[in-house]
């Protein structure tokens, strides 16, 4: 992977996020943990040298703590490096980009946009190896009966939950606290 990496780390009220960018955009996130270097370690792997920047994409920084604090935040123009991945890969987590705040698709209907209507389980593994949840909202895909299914990023089905809750206004008791895994799962 390249050496050009650039990553921060910041507080938000949900616990640490952190994201990694290329010249060309986000290039991998972590969801909120409880330490710093929990989301350190997690944006890290496979990373040759990445480079701490405070000051990386300050917008961006906004918009996700105002995420965490129950605001409507539209990422879907955030710029996304999906250099590496299949052309398959790309059109999927592209598509996943423009599902709104507050809804929903099923993996099926996520096949279908792109294109590709057998494919519902290629969509749910493309799901799981997500590399920006959050920016590319693999949260608000559903299973075909609309339950809750598959989330690989750190906290699993529960962070989902967490999310979809959040998205919907079912704010969680502890608007402070949110889902914070202890561990993050390896990219």
């Amino acid at each position: 992977m390249s050496s050009n990496i650039k990553y921060t780390v910041f507080k938000t009220q949900s616990g640490y996020f952190g994201f990694c960018c290329t010249e060309k955009g986000v290039l991998r996130t972590c969801l909120p943990l409880k330490t710093r270097e929990s989301v350190e370690d997690y944006l890290w792997a496979g990373i040759v040298n990445p480079v701490f920047d405070k000051n990386l994409r300050p917008s961006l920084q906004t918009q996700i703590m105002a995420y965490y604090e129950g605001d409507c935040v539209d990422f879907s123009k955030t710029p996304v490096d999906l250099s590496g991945l299949t052309p398959f890969t790309q059109k999927v987590l592209l598509a996943c980009m423009k599902i709104k705040y507050g809804q929903s698709i099923t993996y099926k209907q996520l096949a279908e946009q792109v294109g590709s209507p057998n494919s519902a389980r290629a969509i749910g593994g493309v799901m799981a190896r997500n590399p920006i949840p959050l920016i590319i909202p693999c949260h608000r895909v559903l299973s075909a009966s609309g339950s809750l299914c598959g989330f690989s990023a750190p906290g699993g089905i529960d962070t989902k939950k967490w999310m979809i809750d959040l998205e919907s206004q079912n704010r969680p008791k502890s608007k402070t606290t949110g889902f914070l895994p202890k561990t993050p799962l390896r990219p």
